[in-house]
């Protein structure tokens, strides 16, 4: 990138200023997770001024993910397929449990 600084004499002079890395592209990504952990990891970044939350869980998953590769002793290949979306279903039906005779008059 371009910018021009004044010399000493006062006329400006263009000077190349390293450009900064290219940001790596970020997609949104909605988890749950239990209030517990959520309230831990608020505590460490507000006590340790690790910088945004988001950022404390990507580096937190990087590790994890990089770590998962060395005990697999290579990085995963590319998916095949989508992943499927959602919360998995369970393959029994669930039971309906019958209600005692005194409440179920109550249910409508």
């Amino acid at each position: 990138m371009l910018s021009s600084v004044e010399t000493s004499v006062g006329k400006p002079v263009s000077v190349l200023q390293d450009a900064s890395p290219p940001r790596s592209r970020k997609q949104r990504v909605t988890i749950t997770l239990p209030l517990s952990l959520l309230e831990r990891l608020r505590n460490a970044v507000y006590w340790t001024g690790h910088g945004p939350l988001a950022r404390l869980i990507a580096d937190a998953l990087d590790d994890a993910v990089t770590h998962m590769e060395t005990s697999n002793g290579q990085a995963f290949p590319q998916r095949l397929s989508p992943l499927k979306r959602g919360r998995p279903r369970t393959k029994t039906p669930s039971v309906v449990l019958p209600l005692p005779p005194k409440f179920s008059g109550r249910i409508q």
